[in-house]
């Protein structure tokens, strides 16, 4: 029996795609061992409060607000997205700088203060860099690549991005527990090594992606050109969501820090949630090439106040918190992503192609704005948990769950399930 997806895996494993596959491996290795996965139990071990944790992680998505002058920046460089990206994407390699970091601690040439601080500073500004770089690799990718390309290569480097995260990240727990049994915080440096040598891969790879050519942003009268209304009214959906997403503690702090649960069971975490957005990358991403990218995005909605329903009922003393944990880490994530995925495709299918960088720019400052209200509100709760306990964690789960049924309400949707943009059904 034909089955058209894995024509479509077999046309993106080709020769042509090799650069956009070793971004995904790169990308792969960067976000199981250089991200919230480890550094999150690390700041813990050395000492740090929840609320600083929270703040920390937070500060790359919202400040990606930044973009909002991407496209000032970019007229600055003469259209130059290549060189722009190539600068970013050294903060994929970071994992040597928290390697240097854990390594000084280890030998005692600087305190935990201090190593706080400069992990701290590496992930605020490195993964900054990075979440910019991904969403200008997505919008080259846009540039260089035909409209059906587009639509096959981006959900597909996802899904292998999350298929080697998964890989990656559930047998690195027990490592992890095992390692800090027996060398410490050396292990935390052999995770943050591997990392570093892999992620070289994602500079290299794009440097050998098609030439964009010049990237520009009409200037003077045409700049005054109203954006979309639709565009605009999505835009301000996904940012209510955002600030739910904003409002959800790292489950690996919750795990940890009112569960009980060790370091390992945190990146097991981190793993299950990379499987779930395993699933919903090739779900998502094998119905979005004809489907209604509209309605993937409000079921995506619906499903992640599910899984805040879920965790909030992960409370201490039952039995099956920990299991809840991950059955929830694996729909936050499953749909999540699913999410990400048919936001980008409505993305483009409503902008016009003169207006894309711009409306990207606005799509995500609004976003990342909305995510960092929601962050710092989820912050400062936590500062009070000290006190109040575990159920300040339970009122944030329900506020990000209320927030995603909101922002599926106000989606607006298309009238069927196939989108109208899509090419013809192909022939069994």
């Amino acid at each position: 029996m034909h089955i058209p997806t894995l024509g479509r895996w077999r046309a993106f494993g080709s020769a042509r795609y090799r650069p956009f596959q070793a971004i995904a491996i790169g990308q792969a290795f960067t976000g199981s061992f250089a991200s919230d996965a480890l550094f999150v139990p690390l700041l813990l071990r050395l000492g740090a409060p929840p609320a600083l944790v929270i703040l920390v992680g937070s500060i790359p998505v919202g400040a990606s607000v930044l973009q909002a002058f991407f496209p000032q920046i970019l007229r600055q460089m003469g259209g130059n997205l290549r060189r722009l990206t190539l600068i970013l994407t050294i903060a994929e390699v970071r994992g040597f700088v928290h390697a240097a970091v854990v390594t000084a601690i280890a030998v005692g040439a600087i305190n935990a203060p201090l190593g706080i601080a400069l992990i701290s500073a590496t992930v605020a500004i490195g993964q900054t860099a990075g979440v910019i770089s991904g969403s200008n690799i997505g919008l080259w990718t846009a540039v260089v690549l035909p409209e059906q390309e587009r639509r096959l290569v981006g959900p597909r480097m996802g899904a292998m991005n999350m298929a080697l995260s998964t890989l990656l990240l559930l047998p690195a727990g027990a490592v992890l527990d095992a390692g800090l049994r027996t060398i410490g915080l050396w292990s935390y440096v052999g995770f943050f090594l591997v990392s570093g040598l892999f992620s070289i891969l994602t500079p290299l790879a794009v440097a050998r992606l098609p030439h964009p050519g010049r990237v520009l942003v009409k200037t003077g009268e045409a700049t005054a050109e109203p954006l979309p209304e639709p565009f605009k009214r999505f835009t301000m959906a996904t940012a209510i969501a955002s600030v739910g997403q904003g409002l959800i503690p790292y489950l690996s702090l919750y795990a940890i820090q009112v569960l009980g649960a060790s370091a390992g069971f945190a990146v097991i975490l981190s793993g299950s949630a990379s499987a779930g957005a395993l699933a919903g990358s090739l779900a998502a991403g094998s119905f979005l090439l004809g489907g209604s990218s509209s309605r993937v995005l409000r079921t995506s909605f619906v499903a992640r106040a599910l899984a805040a329903a879920v965790c909030a009922l992960a409370v201490p003393g039952n039995p099956g918190a920990l299991p809840l944990l991950l059955i929830g880490a694996v729909l936050f994530s499953g749909a999540g992503n699913a999410g990400v995925l048919a936001s980008n495709e409505r993305l483009y299918r409503l902008a016009p192609p003169d207006l894309r960088v711009r409306c990207q720019s606005y799509y995500v400052a609004s976003t990342s704005a909305a995510f960092a209200l929601g962050a710092v509100v989820c912050a400062g709760a936590l500062a009070l948990s000290e006190s109040v306990g575990w159920p300040v964690y339970t009122a944030l789960f329900v506020g990000s769950g209320v927030s995603r049924m909101i922002a599926g309400l106000r989606i607006d949707v298309s009238p069927s399930w196939r989108s109208p943009t899509a090419p013809p059904p192909e022939e069994p």
